[in-house]
Formats: C-alpha cells, sequence, structure tokens
C-alpha cells in the first residue's frame, strides 16, 4: 500500500531540511513507530525520521543520510510540534488533521 502522507511529509522534510522524530510522524500519520518506514529506501530523503536519542535515522550509513541532515540542532520530537510546524510550511499544512 503506497502511503502518500508520508510521501508528502517526507516532501515537506526534505525541502525545509527538517528532521522529526519516528514518534511523531508516527503519531501524525497514525501508525506505529517501529513499522513507520517498513518497505522504504534507506537514503537521503528517508532520512530526515530519526530517533529521538541519537537525532539520526536508525540503521542508515553515512553515505545514506542526508548531507545536510545536521545542518540544523532542531528535532520536532512531537506530533503537537510537528502539526505546529507544518502549519507554517507552504507545502505541509494539508498533513495536519482537522481534528487536532
Amino acid at each position: 500500500m503506497i502511503d502518500t502522507r508520508m510521501d508528502r511529509l517526507l516532501d515537506v522534510l526534505d525541502t525545509a531540511r527538517q528532521r522529526v522524530t519516528y514518534g511523531a510522524a508516527a503519531s501524525l500519520l497514525g501508525q506505529a513507530p517501529r513499522t513507520l518506514m517498513k518497505g522504504r529506501d534507506r537514503d537521503a530523503r528517508h532520512s530526515w525520521v530519526v530517533n529521538r536519542r541519537n537525532g539520526e535515522p536508525t540503521g542508515y550509513q553515512a553515505e545514506m543520510r542526508h548531507p545536510d541532515l545536521k545542518r540544523s540542532d532542531r528535532i520536532i520530537e512531537t506530533r503537537e510540534e510537528l502539526e505546529k510546524w507544518l502549519a507554517t510550511q507552504p507545502l505541509g499544512a494539508g498533513l495536519v488533521s482537522r481534528a487536532a
């Protein structure tokens, strides 16, 4: 199954060069953090979703990570923070749930 919301989230994160935790992304998308990236490539575009403890994508070699991954120290850690941030992004507002 293609998850277009996840693809859109990845596009926004990649465009803004913004890291987000697995937990925040999973909560926004209604998925489990452990399975959020299942079946997805390990490449630069997907590397913006990271472990909250170390700020790195799990299981990625250095060459798989985006070169700008640590350009900023900021990591979005909660669904609420992610929703607020997405509302400020040109491509992100449609990802925020109206019920939230």
